[in-house]
C-alpha cells in the first residue's frame, strides 16, 4: 500500500489561521474593498469582501503578481452564501506542503454554501400550494434542480406519494403485465387508478426487472383506459409483471406537503411547503459547490455544503489535497469525487441525502499498478443514493492503491462499499442497515475482473443486513415482496478473485456472511461470523456467464507481463477458468443458533435445514476450508454441499464432510464471546479459539473517532437490532 503523506503535523498546520495572504468573506461585507480585515472599518471604508468570488479574485490577482508560495486563506465569517457559480480552484491558486491554501471558516463560525439561489417572494397562493416566479434564476437545461426548504431535498411532485405504500423507499405502483409489443418500453399498471396526464417532463423511476437494477427515464405517453405506460426510451431490460415503480415531475399530482413542480415552459415553480417549513428556501441551480482541477496542497474545511446539481465537491487531476470537516447534503449526485491525480483525502466529513453516492475515489494505473493513494476517512455516510436507487454506493473505489478507513455506512438502498481496481485497503469500517431496497447485493461488493487483485478487507464491522426484493416469480393475480432476500455481508461476485478478507466481525446477516461467487485466490482469515447462515458460500457461475468480458479484461492488463506476472503470479496458471479454484477459508469463527432455514437465498422456515457452510462445485484439491470453530449450540453442524457433477445440493453431516478433507483441524465449542446479546463479540481470555490460532481483532479501533477533523461528535447512536424472520409483503395485480 502507498504511504500516505498526511501526518499528524501536516493536518494541524493545514487547520492553522492566519496565513498570508488571508482574504475574508462575510455577510455584510462589500466586493469593492479590500477583503483584508474580518471586519468593517469605524469608517466604513474598508473590511470584508461580500462574495467568496471575489474573495478568489483577489487571490487569484496576487498569485498573479507573487504566486502563493507562501500559500494562503479564504476566510469566511459564519451566515448563509448562496453561489451562482463552483468556485473553481486551478493550479495557480495551489499552495505548499508547508503552507497549504485554505478555504475555511474563521474561527470554527456556522457558515453554509448553498448551490443556487433563494426563492423569490411568492406570486401567489392558493390551497395550500405556493406559486413563484422563477424566470430570472437561470436554469441549467437537463440537469437536476432541485428544491432545498431549510437545506432538504423536497420531493417532485409523484405518483404515488411518498407515505403511500409499505415498501423501503416509499409509496409505490406495480407493472401487471409489459407491453407485448415494446416490452422495454412500455407496460400495463396494476396498482390504482392513473390519471390521464398531460405531463411533458415527467419521469418514471423503476426497477423493470432485477433487484439490483433501477432506471429513471421519460415518460412519452399515458393511456387511462387501457393504464399503459409507454416510456421516452428504451430501458436496458424487459418490463416484467410485479416490478415497482413510481412517476414524479407531474403537477397534476402535487397534492402532499413537502412536494413541488417546475414548468420550464412558463419558469413558474409551485410548491407545497411542509408544516415545518423554514424561511430558507432555495433552488440548488449550480452544479458543483467546489471544483479543484489540478491543483495541489488545497484544503475545504468545515463548511456545510448544501445542494447542487452534481457531485458537490470534485477534486480531479490534483495532489495532496483535503476535504474534511464538512456537512455535505443535498446534493443531486456524490458528496465528493475524486478522479485522477495522487494523494488526496477526504476526511471527517458528514455526507447524507445525496441523489447518488456518498464519496468516489479513483486514481492511479492499472496497466503500471502505481498507486493513487487516495484516502476516505473517518467520514459519517448515511441516507444516500435517494434517487438512483442503485449502482451507488456509499464509498465507492476505483484504480489502484487507495485506502478506506474508520468510516460509518448506513441506510443506503444497495451497497455500502463497492471496489474496482488493484490493491485498494478497506478497514476499520463499520456498515450496517445498507441494502434496503435491493438484492443480490452485499454490504461490501466487488466482482466481474479476474485481474482486480491485491485488495484487502480487514478490521470491519459489517451486521445487520437484510436485503429485499421479490421472492419468486409473480403469478397472474399476485406478487410477493420479502426481507430478507439475497443480501450477504462480504460479496465477491462474478469471479471476483485474490482477495483477502481477514479478521473482521460479521453479525445478524442471515443469509449469508461472506459469498465468493465463481471467483479464485480468495482467502477469508481471522473473521467472526455471528448469525450468518451459511457463514461462507462458494459457487461456480453458470455457463452462459459473460466469460469473454473476464477474458478481455485480463488481457486488456497485459498480465503474462510485469508487473502483474510478478505481483499475481496465480494469473498465469489459468486452468479450469470457470470454478472456483485456490480459495482459502481458515481460522475462522463461526457462531449461529437459528435451525429453521437456510441462506443464501433460502429464507423459507424449515426444521434442521441451517448449514455452516453452502459449498457448491468447487476444486475440492485446491480449496482449502480448515482450523475453524464452530458454534451451533449443540445442535448438529450441516454443510450443504454440491460436487460439481451433480445437479442438486445436499445436506451433509460434519462427519462426512470432514472425511471429503475438509476442516480436519477445525473444532465444534462455543467461542466465549463477551457479551453477544450486547454484541460484544470480544473473546474471553484463554477461549478455544486461540487454540487454532485465532488472533485478536482490534474492534475498539474500528469506525469513527474524534480529532481535529471530525465535522461532529459523538456519532449518533443506532440501537436497531432485527431478526431472521422473514417479512412479507403481497401485492395485487389484477391483470391488466
Amino acid at each position: 500500500m502507498p504511504i500516505l503523506v498526511f501526518n499528524a503535523v501536516t493536518v494541524l498546520s493545514w487547520l492553522a489561521t492566519g496565513a498570508s495572504p488571508t482574504f475574508f468573506v462575510a455577510t455584510n461585507g462589500n466586493d469593492a474593498w479590500s477583503g483584508t480585515l474580518p471586519d468593517p472599518n469605524a469608517s466604513g471604508t474598508d473590511g470584508p469582501v461580500a462574495s467568496l468570488k471575489q474573495a478568489q479574485t483577489l487571490l487569484r490577482t496576487h498569485a498573479l503578481e507573487t504566486g502563493l508560495p507562501e500559500g494562503g486563506t479564504v476566510s469566511v465569517r459564519g451566515g448563509t452564501y448562496y453561489l451562482a457559480e463552483p468556485l473553481y480552484i486551478s493550479r495557480y491558486e495551489s499552495g505548499t506542503e508547508a503552507s497549504p491554501m485554505l478555504w475555511q471558516p474563521y474561527r470554527f463560525e456556522p457558515v453554509r454554501l448553498v448551490a443556487g439561489q433563494p426563492l423569490p417572494a411568492p406570486i401567489s397562493s392558493e390551497a395550500n400550494i405556493q406559486e413563484f416566479d422563477v424566470a430570472p434564476i437561470e436554469l441549467p437545461d437537463g440537469a437536476s434542480v432541485q428544491l432545498l426548504n431549510n437545506g432538504e431535498r423536497m420531493t417532485l411532485a409523484r405518483w404515488p406519494n411518498v407515505g403511500d405504500g409499505e415498501l423501503p423507499g416509499g409509496g409505490w405502483a406495480f407493472v401487471s403485465a409489459p407491453d407485448e409489443d415494446a416490452p422495454q418500453r412500455g407496460f400495463h399498471c396494476a396498482s390504482g387508478q392513473i390519471a390521464l396526464w398531460n405531463a411533458p417532463g415527467a419521469q418514471i423511476s423503476i426497477w423493470p426487472q432485477y433487484d439490483w437494477f433501477q432506471a429513471l427515464a421519460g415518460v412519452a405517453r399515458i393511456d387511462a383506459d387501457s393504464r399503459t405506460i409507454t416510456l421516452a426510451e428504451d430501458l436496458p431490460y424487459e418490463i416484467r409483471p410485479g416490478r415497482r415503480f413510481f412517476i414524479q415531475n407531474v403537477r397534476a399530482e402535487l397534492d402532499a406537503p413537502g412536494e413541488w413542480y417546475l414548468d420550464r415552459e412558463t419558469g413558474h415553480l409551485f410548491f407545497w411547503p411542509p408544516e415545518n417549513a423554514q424561511t430558507e428556501t432555495a433552488l440548488a441551480t449550480v452544479e458543483s459547490l467546489f471544483v479543484v482541477d489540478g491543483a495541489h496542497h488545497v484544503a475545504i474545511l468545515g463548511f456545510e455544503l448544501v445542494g447542487a446539481t452534481a457531485d458537490a465537491v470534485v477534486v480531479k487531476n490534483a495532489a495532496h489535497c483535503l476535504v474534511a470537516r464538512n456537512v455535505i447534503t443535498a446534493a443531486a449526485a456524490r458528496g465528493v469525487v475524486i478522479s485522477g491525480g495522487n494523494n488526496n483525502r477526504v476526511a471527517g466529513n458528514d455526507i447524507s441525502h445525496t441523489g447518488r453516492g456518498g464519496i468516489r475515489l479513483e486514481g492511479g494505473d492499472r496497466h503500471s499498478l502505481t498507486p493513487g493513494g487516495h484516502v476516505a476517512e473517518n467520514n459519517h455516510i448515511h441516507h444516500t443514493a435517494e434517487v438512483w436507487r442503485t449502482g451507488e454506493p456509499g464509498i465507492s473505489v476505483a484504480g489502484v492503491g487507495q485506502r478506506v478507513a474508520n468510516n460509518l455506512l448506513h441506510d443506503m438502498p444497495q451497497c455500502a462499499i463497492e471496489l474496482s481496481g488493484n490493491d485498494h485497503l478497506i478497514e476499520f469500517n463499520e456498515m450496517h442497515h445498507v441494502c434496503l431496497e435491493t438484492g443480490d447485493t452485499g454490504a461490501f461488493y466487488m466482482g466481474r475482473d479476474w485481474s482486480e487483485r491485491g485488495n484487502v478487507f480487514r478490521f470491519n464491522s459489517v451486521h445487520d443486513i437484510y436485503g429485499f426484493g421479490l421472492a419468486g416469480e409473480p403469478d397472474e393475480e399476485t406478487a410477493t415482496y420479502e426481507s430478507p432476500h439475497r443480501a450477504w455481508g462480504i460479496y465477491l461476485a462474478d469471479a471476483a478473485s485474490g482477495t483477502h478478507v481477514e479478521s473482521n466481525i460479521v453479525y445478524r446477516v442471515p443469509l449469508g456472511g461472506v459469498v465468493i461467487g465463481g471467483g479464485r485466490d480468495n482467502v477469508v482469515e481471522n473473521n467472526i461470523f455471528a448469525e450468518c447462515i451459511p457463514a461462507l458460500h462458494i459457487d461456480a457461475r453458470w455457463d452462459n456467464f459473460p466469460w469473454t468480458l473476464l477474458e478481455k479484461r485480463l488481457e486488456e492488463v497485459n498480465y503474462r507481463h510485469p508487473p502483474y506476472s510478478e505481483r499475481y503470479p496465480e494469473l498465469l496458471d489459468m486452468q479450469d477458468p470457470h470454478r472456483p479454484v485456490g480459495n482459502r477459508f481458515i481460522r475462522n469463527i463461526v457462531s449461529y443458533q437459528h435451525d429453521d432455514f437456510r441462506g443464501p437465498t433460502v429464507t423459507t422456515a424449515a426444521p434442521e435445514t441451517a448449514v455452516a457452510y453452502a459449498v457448491e462445485q468447487i476444486a475440492e484439491s485446491t480449496t482449502k476450508i480448515d482450523q475453524n470453530l464452530i458454534c451451533h449450540y449443540e445442535k448438529p453442524v450441516r454443510i450443504l454441499w454440491r460436487e460439481a457433477s451433480a445437479r442438486t445440493a445436499q445436506l451433509v453431516p460434519w462427519e462426512s464432510w470432514r472425511s471429503r478433507g475438509f476442516d480436519r483441524e477445525s473444532m465444534i465449542s462455543n467461542p466465549q464471546f463477551l457479551d453477544e446479546e450486547q454484541d460484544d463479540y470480544t473473546l474471553v481470555v484463554g477461549g478455544p479459539a486461540f487454540k487454532l490460532g485465532f488472533e485478536r481483532i482490534p474492534d475498539q479501533k474500528i469506525g469513527l473517532y474524534q480529532d481535529e477533523l471530525r465535522a461532529t461528535w459523538p456519532p449518533p447512536k443506532d440501537n436497531r437490532q432485527e431478526g431472521v424472520a422473514p417479512r412479507t409483503l403481497q401485492i395485487t395485480l389484477g391483470g391488466q
